[in-house]
Parts: structure tokens; sequence; C-alpha cells
């Protein structure tokens, strides 16, 4: 008999799609309309050609030409969110061709070691989690940071800490990750929501589940390093270590320290870019909207230079969008091209290649917002007829309790579908909507309600991605033979205490103006 194997996310989506399809034969639709300025559903109605509502209307069956074309519909509708995802693999394809990541890295393992190194990898490792959502390519550096540390004294626990703790830490707080952060603004498809939403708060909750997270793998690793009888992995047979077998991380050339700071200066523009500067005052008249973008304002009047280089089309900081955050990705591909002298041929090629590692993740986002073509819009469809049944279940709802319902039913949520693509294109729609409706009159508004539903979605979902035993994990484990079993005790008991910092960082953000 043969054993059950979880299918891939695509797979996994799709038959959300066609379960979605058939409870349009059974629940009905509805219409949300305004009237002075006050939003209301009408359950059980429909509109007419005419715009028109027809009530009683019953469902509006989705047959197989909409199931079908949903997914084609669904790729248009996401296409800025997947064009953004397939920019970043791509640059990030170059930067693996030409060694700067890895250089990088080896500079720290050569430069610094004990506890100047475990946070330094762990600030790097959270920053490649927050920025980009790195996972995947945990193994290829475990090979050479776990031998590393075990032959500083350390143990292998030790090592899968850094990398494994370090980019969770970054992927729950998503400051500017495209494929979960990005990917939920897009399916949620409000147009006064953007990456920058919400951006103060997700630095706050990056900051300090990077603190805690680390004094508590700096605690273990010292522990360890003083009494080997302190590891979890103490008395367990067969444990591979690789110490003698460790490889080298490329060399940091001067063309790689140049790609490193093209990368940061990349990474800060986004960070200001997304930052809302005109809600910070200065003085009375002007805000931090005016100082930042002085420079650009005043240039955008050099006569020549400023058309050339069409200053005066640019978007300032605040108000950037998946467009600019592609623009950023796309220029710095071209840069470090130049700077490693890449030919014309390794860049289309390398390029090509990194967008087509990030295709399945546009597939599944593609047919994740298809889910959301078959149920509606924020203003008619089944979708409505969900959002008016789960609001009367939450209405009078606090956004503590909000906040902390959504952070654990993603976190169970993730037990079933691990892509980050494919959950929000599933729940945004309908969460973002609940969302929307139950903060519309409350103090932090519609926005700030979606603001904590994506990040209780970062927080859930990734939180469950560092103790899923993922081909990542396992993967890794099966390395060096570590039992997954004291994996997961460790994450758990190194992971559920970030995650209750995140819920705590939410649920009181918005009494401290952070939401």
């Amino acid at each position: 008999m043969k054993k059950f194997k979880m299918p891939g996310a695509l797979v996994i989506v799709f038959i959300c799609l066609l379960i979605v399809a058939l409870m349009t034969w059974f629940i009905p639709t509805s219409v949300v309309t305004t009237e002075n300025g006050i939003s209301k559903i009408i359950y059980n109605a429909a509109l007419d050609s005419a715009g028109n509502i027809i009530l009683e209307s019953g469902p509006s069956p989705a047959g197989i030409w909409d199931i079908i074309i949903s997914p084609i519909k669904g790729f248009n509708e996401a296409s800025q969110v997947s064009f953004s995802i397939l920019i970043s693999g791509s640059f990030l394809g170059i930067m693996n061709y030409v060694g700067a990541l890895d250089a990088g890295i080896g500079s720290l393992l050569k430069k610094f070691t004990g506890n100047a190194l475990i946070c330094l990898l762990m600030l790097t490792f959270a920053l490649m989690g927050t920025v980009y959502g790195s996972w995947e390519e945990l193994p290829a550096y475990a090979l050479v940071i776990i031998p590393l540390f075990v032959t500083g004294g350390y143990d292998v626990m030790t090592g899968l800490a850094v990398l494994f703790v370090g980019a969770s830490i970054g992927n729950m707080a998503s400051v500017i990750n495209p494929y979960s952060t990005g990917a939920a603004v897009g399916a949620i498809g409000n147009p006064e929501l953007s990456l920058g939403s919400g951006i103060q708060i997700r630095l706050v909750i990056f900051v300090v589940l990077y603190i805690v997270g680390t004094l508590n793998i700096l605690k273990y690793a010292n522990q360890v390093k003083k009494d080997k009888e302190k590891s979890i992995l103490y008395g367990v047979e067969g444990i591979k270590t690789l110490s003698e077998e460790k490889s080298e991380l490329a060399g940091l050339t001067k063309k790689r320290v140049w790609s490193l700071i093209v990368f940061v200066i990349m990474i800060l523009l986004l960070v200001m870019g997304y930052i809302p500067w005109g809600e910070i005052k200065v003085s009375e008249t002007k805000t931090m909207f005016d100082v930042i973008n002085y420079p650009l304002i005043a240039s955008q009047h050099i006569p020549i230079i400023g058309d050339f280089l069409s200053l005066h089309k640019i978007t300032p900081f605040g108000y950037w969008y998946f467009e600019e955050f592609s623009f950023v990705f796309f220029l710095g591909s071209i840069i470090v091209t130049f700077i490693n002298k890449l030919s014309c041929d390794d860049f289309i090629r390398e390029f090509s290649n990194g967008a087509k590692d990030l295709l399945g993740v546009v597939l599944v986002l593609s047919v994740a917002k298809g889910i959301s073509v078959l149920m509606g819009t924020s203003t008619y469809g089944m979708s409505v007829t969900f959002v008016y049944w789960i609001q009367n279940i939450l209405n009078g709802v606090p956004a503590w309790a909000f906040t902390i319902t959504c952070i654990l039913a993603y976190a169970g949520i993730g037990l079933f579908l691990q892509s980050t693509s494919g959950v929000s294109g599933i729940t945004m729609p309908i969460l973002g909507a609940v969302a929307m409706g139950l903060f519309a009159n409350s103090e932090i508004g519609s926005i700030g309600g979606q603001i904590l539903l994506i990040s209780a979605f970062t927080l859930g979902l990734n939180f469950i991605s560092g103790i899923y035993p993922s081909a990542t994990t396992m993967g890794t484990l099966e390395i060096f033979n570590v039992p997954y079993d004291k994996y997961l005790k460790f994450m758990l008991k190194q992971l559920v205490p970030l995650l209750v910092l995140g819920a705590l960082i939410l649920s009181f953000g918005l009494f401290i103006g952070l939401v």
C-alpha cells in the first residue's frame, strides 16, 4: 500500500478552486450598496445587466467555462504582483550566478566568531527572509555553516537554529517580502493598500523578534559550548557533523562587494519608498514627505537632465507600489550585470533562469486569484455572502481578538497548504473584506484592519513553515541525520515565544499608533 503524499501547492489550490465552483451552485450571491457613505450588505441578491438589484436571486452557478477561464482572469488581475515576483527572482538569479550572496556570508564566516558570528548570521538570514522570503536555499548554506559551528565548539542544532530561526524571523515579519506580504496585498485588491501599508508595525515586529530570537539562540549556544550534555542532540547516535568535509563559499572579490552594496541600496530604497512619510509631521505645514522628497522635487526642474532622466515621472518616496518594486529589482539586475561584466548572453540566460525558478509561484497565485474571480468582488457575489455570515459572527469583536483568531487560523491552514501565495489568494478576498467591514467605523479604519490581517497571515503561516516537515527542512535534517522530533521540540521552544510576541505587538500596536 502506497503511503499518502501531500500534493503540491498548485494541485491543492486547484482543488480548492473546484470546491469553490461547486459551492457557487448552492450558496446565494449578495450585493453591497452604499447610501450616504454607509455600506450595507443585501443578502441573497444579484445585479442585472443594468445594475439593478434583484432580491431573492439565489446562487449563480459556475460552469466549465467559468472554471477554466478563472485562472486566466486571475493571472490578469495579479499581473503586477506576478511580475514583481518574477523580476525579483531574476535579480537573485544573477546575484547567485556572480556568487555575491555566498561571498557575503563567506566573508562573515571568516571575519567573525562566537557570539558576534551568531548575531550577524541571524541578522543576515532574517533580512534574507524579510526581503525575499529566503527558505529553499538554506540547505546549501547548511553545508558550510553547520560544520563551522561544530568546529567552533557548538553543536549541529546551533547551526540549524541560526539558519531556520533566523529565516523564520524574517518571514514572520515579512517587511517587504513580495511572496507573502505582496501576495496578500494583491489578493485583497484594495487600491488604497500597498506593500508599504503597515510597514511601521512590521519593522517593529522584525526588530523585536530578531532581538529576542537571537538572545535565545545565544543562550542555548553558550550553554552547549560550556557543557556538551546541554545539547538537545546529546546522546543521539548517528549525528553527522561534516566537520572534516566542510566546503568553502565563494571569496569576496571587489565585484562581489559592489554587487552587495547595490543590493543593500536597493533594500534601503524600497523601505524608504514604502514608509508613509506624509504621516510624520515636522512642522505645522510640513511633513517628512517634503523633506525626504526634496532632492527629487528640486532636481525635476534642472534643464535637460530632468527630462533625460524623467525625474518628473518618478514616484516620490511614500507612494511606491509594485511597479516601483519591480523597477528597483530590474535596475539592480542591470547594474550588477555591468559591475560583473557579464556578457549579453549570460545576462539573458541567468535573468530568465531566475524568473523561471519562480514561475510555479506565479501559477499558484494565478489559480488562487481565479478562486476570487469565481467568488466575486468586494461588492457583489458569493464572496459578499461569506462576508455577511462572518461579520455577523464577529460583530463587535475587538481588534486584538480578531488578530489572534486570524493568526491561529493561518497557523492551522499552514498545516495543509504551505504556499504563501496560494493561501493569500484563497483567503484574502474574503477576510480582507471582513476586516474592511469590521473596522470601517473604528479608530484604525478599514486599512488598519487589513494591515492587521496581513501581519497575522505572515506570522501564523510562516510560524508553521519553521516547524513543518517540508522538503527544505527534512532535506537539511537528512544531511546531518538529525531526528525530526528533536528539531521540532527545539524549534517550538524558539518560535512559540516569537509568535506570542508578534501577536502582542499586533494586538497593542493600534493603541500606540503603529497601525
